[in-house]
């Protein structure tokens, strides 16, 4: 009998952390693994430290079966459109029996409690009200939630995987899903500290540590299989992402942008446009473009994914009235991937295609979608030791392992 969980996770890269969430989800009864995965940018705006099909590569190598790509306007948001891909896709695919997720408290309970808590009304008016002083949306809510349901469950969007949990759950809520979540309490070192806890680190130390010291400089905290993975990334050309390389170019593109343009970009609110335009019209350089944009309501990982949005012409109008993906795009499988294939032929209610070409004839959004992940691609390509032509995305192969 096949039982197929779904993970959403950016692999960037797959370390051990990831392989004993897979493993701790096998071991509660899934015999199918599906990764939801971000392309080639990542939730905080910036580019990944591989391109997509070199992670996939590594992820199917580290124990997922099947790898569905979590298109550009969902990868690249915040945690609520984030989760709201995801849990479209894995609802989509007809086939999923459990959403599985990390979590620094593993209570799924009182994870439920607090995604109902953040919708109920009386939250909903005094988080308002906080908002009006002028602090992040994210220390609102948990305020609000601490005032009004204590602290237990307002700590459980104190820390990241947490948080993420209760977006999950809330947007499987608000789309109807009635997909069972699995909450995997996270072990070994916390998300983004600066060091190994025994055999696991954080992607953050990862790719700090491969960029100084090279691919061997993971071994033991990367699965053996995944890290000959890495080896053929950077052999090929498709890995490591050098983010100096594009500063300039993103900075150009930025300088030529009226506050108008600007107005259109995802994730922005009360005039955060004219503080963009202002901090570029006075900066010497991105860097100082997100330092001076960024407040104590505006946050880093908010500046960038406007920044980075602007540099790939990924405007709000992919968000309007969000229904979630409009496509299911697959990026690699192996023999158990391939198995999940074949029942989705029967369940899907989305189109489903391993070729970006395909998906763009759909028409309308998928077309929209698809151009869109196509034009990024071959921006983020700038960046890595191997650039190649325009329109990689559309004739690129999946990843197959078999």
């Amino acid at each position: 009998m096949m039982t197929v969980a779904a993970i959403a996770a950016e692999y960037n890269p797959f370390h051990n952390g990831h392989a004993y969430q897979i493993a701790q989800t096998r071991a509660a009864g899934a015999t199918h693994i599906v990764a939801v995965m971000s392309g080639n940018f990542t939730q905080r705006g910036t580019p990944a430290f591989a391109e997509k099909r070199a992670r996939s590569r590594s992820a199917l190598s580290g124990g997922a079966d099947l790898i569905v790509e979590l298109p550009l306007p969902y990868a690249m948001a915040t945690a609520q459109r984030f989760a709201l891909g995801a849990v479209s896709i894995a609802e989509g695919m007809g086939c999923v029996d459990v959403l599985s997720f990390g979590s620094e408290s593993g209570y799924l309970s009182i994870l439920q409690a607090a995604a109902e808590a953040v919708d109920s009304p009386a939250v909903l008016a005094r988080q308002s009200e906080l908002l009006g002083q002028g602090i992040t949306f994210a220390r609102a809510r948990q305020q609000a939630v601490s005032e009004l349901c204590g602290d237990e469950i307002a700590d459980m969007l104190a820390s990241p995987n947490d948080n993420l949990a209760v977006e999950y759950i809330r947007q499987m809520r608000r789309i109807g899903s009635r997909i069972p979540p699995f909450a995997v309490p996270r072990t070994g070192a916390r998300h983004d500290r600066q060091e190994a806890s025994g055999e696991i680190a954080s992607a953050s130390f990862l790719r700090a540590l491969i960029r100084s010291g090279g691919v061997e400089a993971a071994a033991g905290l990367v699965p053996e299989k995944c890290l000959a993975a890495m080896r053929e990334a950077f052999r090929e050309g498709e890995a490591p992402f050098d983010e100096a390389v594009l500063e300039p170019v993103v900075f150009g593109v930025l300088r030529r942008m009226t506050p108008a343009e600007l107005s259109r970009l995802p994730d922005l609110s009360e005039g955060l446009e004219n503080r963009i335009y202002a901090a570029i019209r006075q900066a010497s350089g991105l860097g100082e473009v997100h330092t001076l944009a960024k407040s104590k309501r505006y946050t880093a990982a908010r500046i960038r994914r406007v920044v980075t949005s602007a540099f790939l012409g990924m405007d709000d109008s992919y968000g309007a009235g969000d229904a979630g993906a409009p496509y299911l795009r697959i990026l690699g499988f192996n023999e158990r991937g391939r198995e999940i294939l074949t029942r989705m032929k029967q369940t899907a209610c989305l189109p489903v295609s391993d070729s970006l070409a395909y998906l763009r004839r759909l028409g309308g959004r998928a077309a929209a979608f698809a151009e869109l992940e196509a034009r990024s691609t071959d921006l983020y390509r700038l960046g890595l030791p191997k650039i190649g032509p325009c329109g990689f995305d559309f004739t690129a192969q999946s990843v197959r392992l078999l």
